[in-house]
């Protein structure tokens, strides 16, 4: 299942970008979740990933370590063609109700 993944750091202090960069280098993510993309915004306050996860569970592995300083916003994603469709299923559906 595809995420869309963002955070914004809670703890910007030098002590804790010190600490969250130490550990970045040594990190690597839990069987199961690949990052298909990972970027950090340009302003610094933060970035997003999209990752492939194959449960709830490996995604929650993939957060718990940086909960100390950075807050997580987590989407499931679909293709837009799959949204699309899904869509004119529901559309028709409606239209079928008198």
């Amino acid at each position: 299942m595809l995420f869309h993944v963002s955070w914004e750091f809670i703890d910007t202090s030098e002590e804790g970008q010190h600490r969250s960069l130490s550990i970045l280098s040594k990190w690597q993510p839990p069987a199961g979740a690949d990052f298909k993309a990972f970027y950090a915004f340009a302003g610094g306050g933060g970035g997003f990933a999209i990752i492939d996860a194959d449960s709830a569970a490996t995604l929650s592995r993939t957060t718990a370590p940086w909960t100390p300083w950075l807050r997580f916003t987590v989407n499931a994603i679909i293709p837009n063609e799959e949204s699309a469709a899904i869509g004119a299923e529901a559309m028709a559906w409606r239209d079928s109700v008198s």
